[in-house]
């Protein structure tokens, strides 16, 4: 990979596209990285970072290490808690089914709801900020090709965004360009977070929660791309077949909501 040309690749992307971003920090590489590429490409002034932490663990981990990161790069930064948020969705989603609330929710989808509750947030400010700034303001997405591809984010949380500059870049590479901008003193080692996790419930990390770390599942994700799809599902290894099945299971996430076809080209019902 050549870095100084894939970040030019990726900011020329988003000048073509945003003049105020807003960004969510976790505390992890990849919205970091989306917060340096969003700044090097509109300058930090118009870099608009949001920590929100669900609850203390959030506040002494995650978002102890995001806010450090977003005064070190000078963008403007708030944090703001989305516990009342999310509680009243897990609330709320619990009482459909239990009136005794949210505790028959599962682990997983009381934390999806802690994303989605992200999320709207995320889209809040930036109708805000739009409404204020009159320009393009847009939410950016910080999943990254090795995440994607097995589909571990949420529907309506963190894989929904108006543009994903580091979409195409395996979590190797993330820490490629981090690296890159470490070794021209912009940033330190030390706020290179290597330890991938979602933050959706306390102690979880991507690699406990998948089985694989993605540096395991990045020569099958590799593999899969180069054949194209075109593959013999049966002559997988136990890896390849584990992204493979991801991958099959949660590609609607990333896909285009579809709309039933009812009309011919001209527009006239068929």
């Amino acid at each position: 990979m050549n870095p100084e040309r894939v970040i030019d690749t990726i900011c020329k992307d988003i000048r073509r596209h945003v003049d105020t971003a807003v960004v969510g920090l976790s505390g992890g590489a990849d919205s970091f990285l989306v917060m340096l590429l969003s700044s090097e490409a509109l300058g930090r002034e118009n870099v608009y970072a949001y920590s929100l932490p669900y609850a203390d663990t959030d506040m002494k981990t995650f978002n102890n290490l995001s806010r450090m990161y977003a005064e070190h790069v000078g963008v403007h930064h708030r944090t703001v808690s989305i516990k009342a948020v999310a509680d009243a969705l897990t609330t709320t989603i619990g009482g459909i089914f239990d009136p005794a609330g949210p505790g028959v929710l599962s682990t997983l989808n009381a934390g999806n709801a802690r994303s989605r509750a992200r999320m709207c947030v995320l889209y809040g400010a930036a109708h805000h900020l739009n409404e204020t700034l009159k320009n393009r303001v847009r939410v950016m997405g910080t999943g990254n090709l090795s995440e994607d591809f097995i589909g571990y984010d949420t529907k309506g949380g963190d894989a929904l965004a108006d543009i994903f500059p580091i979409g195409q870049l395996f979590k190797s590479e993330v820490y490629a360009l981090l690296e890159y901008y470490r070794d021209r003193g912009k940033i330190t080692e030390a706020m290179i977070n290597r330890v991938p996790s979602a933050g959706l419930w306390e102690d979880q990390t991507d690699e406990d929660e998948l089985g694989y770390s993605y540096n395991d599942m990045e020569p099958a994700i590799r593999y899969i791309l180069e054949k194209k799809f075109q593959v013999d599902v049966e002559k997988l290894d136990t890896v390849q077949r584990f992204v493979w099945d991801r991958h099959q299971a949660h590609k609607h996430k990333h896909e285009a909501p579809r709309v039933t076809r009812l009309r011919d080209e001209k527009g006239n019902l068929e």
